[in-house]
């Protein structure tokens, strides 16, 4: 389970075992993790390593210290890269073994609004599909988006239930719609209406992050264009290409 031949600190690789444990479910929100003697005798590592693998999860914010009562299991951060890839929110929570909900506000054939007009390259007496969603992460609301597609790629989409249905899995399975690019901006976001701070659970003065995305086929045609605002920690990891 530690492999101390392996190039990878001993450290790092107790930390993987642990996240491990707690993603399984075997260790839940609230319990109470072994003592570092039980992680040394379990593994056959240094009182150094254990120590070194619970600090590096207290402060990527798995774990938090209770002053004589002992290290804690908490709700696991959303390390989302939602922000830059193209699979989806569902997806991605899906493959992160994390547990999601969503909530349909509205959805239905509307005209396009003029700023949707001019992304999506068409104009406001076109039709698109309006869908506006809450999404949830273990239980708490983190995102409200808007997603809007011209209409006339998916005749019908307005009978779906998107409670429990992926937007952009419907468009390539049901419309032969495939995103292959796109391009997303971001700003903070200025205000929040009366509505916003209730969904999402915040007070008014809450910083939250704008985001707009447009995304294209592999000619270059406008498929889905979404306005978001999301509460939250955001995390982004870098790689030297």
């Amino acid at each position: 389970m530690i492999n101390k031949n392996s190039p990878i600190p001993l450290y790092y690789q107790l930390k993987q075992q642990i996240k491990d444990i707690i993603k399984s479910g075997k260790l839940k929100p609230g319990d109470v993790i072994p003592t570092e003697t039980e992680f040394m005798e379990k593994y056959a590592v240094s009182r150094t390593t254990v120590r070194n693998a619970i600090l590096q999860m207290v402060n990527e914010g798995y774990l938090r210290r209770v002053v004589g009562k002992g290290t804690f299991v908490k709700t696991h951060p959303v390390k989302s890269q939602i922000l830059g890839n193209l699979i989806g929110f569902s997806k991605e929570m899906e493959q992160k073994g994390i547990s999601h909900s969503t909530k349909v506000l509205d959805k239905g054939i509307v005209p396009a609004p003029i700023r949707v007009a001019d992304m999506l390259q068409i104009t406001t007496n076109d039709s698109v599909f309006y869908l506006k969603r809450l999404r949830f992460v273990e239980g708490k609301p983190i995102i409200i988006v808007e997603n809007y597609v011209p209409a006339y790629l998916c005749p019908g989409i307005d009978k779906e239930d998107f409670k429990n249905e992926s937007l952009y899995n419907l468009l390539k399975t049901k419309f032969g719609l495939n995103i292959h690019h796109g391009k997303r901006e971001f700003e903070p976001a200025n205000s929040l209406s009366k509505e916003e701070i209730e969904l999402l659970e915040v007070s008014p003065g809450t910083p939250l992050l704008y985001v707009e995305s447009i995304t294209f086929t592999e000619d270059n045609i406008p498929i889905e264009y979404f306005q978001s605002k999301i509460r939250g920690k955001f995390t982004v990891d870098l790689i030297n290409r």
